[in-house]
């Protein structure tokens, strides 16, 4: 057993169970080889330097760490302060190219907005227009208008100021000409509100900007059918149907336009520009294409165009303008042309355009008298069912050309319903009891006194516009029965007998009147004949060798 000498307190044990007594400062551990202790001195040597390059680099990353912090909570601040800011000033600020009635707020606070829109109120005109309407609305002052307060807030109520980068980005990039938040009327619009739920101040006169506007659309439609239908669609001078036309009898929508220019007024819009929704529909609502449609069909219907004409002169014309009033249209817009009206138009065709006999024609005579009279037998006269039927057969084969009028009495020349159309003629003035007989020249070649039928009697001679039905030398006028004796009233003989009603009266010599009373305009009162026009012998005799049958006899007051 190894004994273990006495240990001081001073030492100290290692894990070992070596006991290590502490060295004094500055000795050298006992036992080191040189070699080792020069390692160990190398050691203890340069220990410390590369214990302190390790600490170095820590610290210079710690302070560029901290730098950046600072940097950035600095930025932060800065934005931060930035929004703040935005935040404060887009609450009472207007954006940029913000437009009321207007007037450009850019940038400007409330007050300031307030008092330049006012401004631009004092001038407010709205105009409606479109289609040929148009009406305008001048205001008298601002406040009747706007109130100008209000409408500056309630833009800067919409100006959003917490999402201000974003709405002022918006704004920049918005033209000054269609700002951001401008407000338009416009007539298209289906969502425009009602009459009574649209704002405008207590001090606009709502129902007589209402009143005149509404006027002014009634004015306009009353030119207007509103309907769909042959007639309205038909464009004389394309002579054809044609959706322009069609569209152009919509009625103004009253509601919608009403609508419209209120909202206007209450943004202070300077136009509303009428589009289609301004009009009521055609045809039920149908589309531009299905009345183009039903009108390319109703075209291929109408290919008829022919001249009526009568001497020589062209009377009427049948042509796409009357036959587009023939067709019609159903529920489904298919057309169909009914030649049933062709009797219809021919009849008062004749009667306007044709048949002057018995019509009221006005003349001058060469004396420089102007004469009106109407009645007799005298003129044209149209076959109207021949007429009919051959203006049927022109529609069924779409016909283009002339076709003659047939007729069952014709005249001498055609100048046109209420004038002459005779040539030469006999004029017998019954006012002047004169007779003259002109060429078809207007020359005068031959007058007379004469003695007419007795107003007295009942035998007046009758007015008219008439026609020398024959001549006859040596004749017996043979007069009725009047008192029923079963006898003639009268056999007379005459020499010349020129009749132009019937046979039964006529110019004719009268050798039983006395010379002075053919130059007496009252003798016929008392010495008037049975209704014949009584000439001296010797002026029956020249007429007799002038006149023709069928020359115009014309008796007139």
């Amino acid at each position: 057993m190894t004994e273990m000498p006495n240990t001081p307190a001073s030492q100290s044990h290692n894990n070992n169970g070596h006991v290590t007594a502490p060295l004094p400062i500055g000795s050298r551990t006992a036992g080191t080889s040189g070699a080792k202790r020069g390692a160990s001195s190398h050691t203890a040597h340069n220990a410390p330097k590369h214990a302190k390059e390790p600490a170095k680099q820590h610290n210079d990353k710690h302070s560029c760490s901290h730098k950046g912090a600072a940097a950035l909570g600095v930025l932060c601040c800065l934005l931060v302060a930035l929004y703040g800011g935005g935040v404060f000033v887009f609450s009472r600020t207007c954006y940029p190219n913000t437009k009321v009635a207007g007037a450009d707020l850019s940038w400007l606070d409330r007050d300031s907005s307030v008092a330049r829109v006012r401004d631009a109120a004092e001038d407010y005109v709205l105009e409606v227009s479109g289609d040929g309407f148009t009406w305008t609305y001048e205001a008298e002052n601002a406040n009747e208008v706007i109130d100008a307060a209000r409408a500056v807030d309630n833009v800067m109520a919409h100006n959003e100021p917490a999402l201000w980068p974003a709405r002022l980005a918006q704004a920049l990039m918005t033209s000054p000409e269609q700002p951001a938040n401008a407000t338009s009327a416009n007539a298209q619009s289906g969502k425009l509100p009602e009459l009574d739920k649209i704002e405008l101040p207590k001090t606009f006169d709502r129902d007589a900007f209402l009143a005149s506007l509404d006027a002014a659309i009634d004015e306009f439609n009353a030119t207007r059918v509103g309907t769909f239908d042959a007639a309205g669609a038909f464009d004389p001078e394309a002579g054809s149907f044609t959706l322009s036309k069609a569209l152009s009898n919509r009625k103004l929508d009253k509601d919608a336009i009403d609508r419209a220019a209120l909202v206007a007024v209450s943004t202070l819009a300077a136009r509303v520009e009428l589009t289609e929704r301004s009009f009521t529909p055609l045809a039920g609502g149908a589309t531009e294409q299905e009345l183009q449609h039903a009108i390319d069909r109703a075209n291929e219907l109408i290919g008829t165009n022919v001249n009526l004409k009568m001497g020589g002169s062209v009377v009427s014309t049948l042509d796409g303008a009357q036959l587009a009033q023939w067709i019609t249209f159903d529920e489904e817009l298919n057309p169909t042309l009914n030649t049933e009206p062709v009797g219809q138009w021919v009849h008062e065709l004749a009667k306007t355009h044709i048949d002057t006999v018995g019509s009221e024609r006005t003349y001058t005579r060469p004396d420089g008298k102007t004469v009106t009279v109407s009645g007799g037998t005298y003129g044209w006269m149209s076959d109207e069912a021949r007429l009919v039927q051959l203006l049927q057969d022109a529609v069924s084969n779409k016909q283009v050309g002339d076709i003659e009028i047939p007729l069952k009495r014709s005249a001498a020349t055609w100048g046109g319903m209420g004038k002459p159309d005779w040539g030469a003629y006999c004029d017998i003035d019954l006012t002047e009891q004169h007779a003259r007989y002109y060429d078809a020249a207007g020359n005068l070649v031959w007058e007379s006194g004469c003695i007419t039928g007795s107003p007295n009697t009942g035998n007046a001679t009758p007015t008219g516009v008439f026609s020398l039905n024959a001549k006859t030398r040596n004749s017996t006028l043979i007069g009725l029965d009047e008192d029923e004796d079963g006898e003639p009233d009268y056999k007379t003989p005459v020499a010349y007998w020129m009749p132009f009603v019937g046979n039964a009266i006529g110019m004719h010599d009268a050798t039983w009147q006395s010379v002075a009373s053919f130059s007496n305009p009252k003798a016929y009162t008392w010495t008037g004949s049975h209704g014949c026009v009584n000439l001296p012998p010797d002026r029956a005799a020249a007429l007799f060798d002038i006149i023709s049958k069928g020359d115009c006899v014309i008796v007139h007051n």
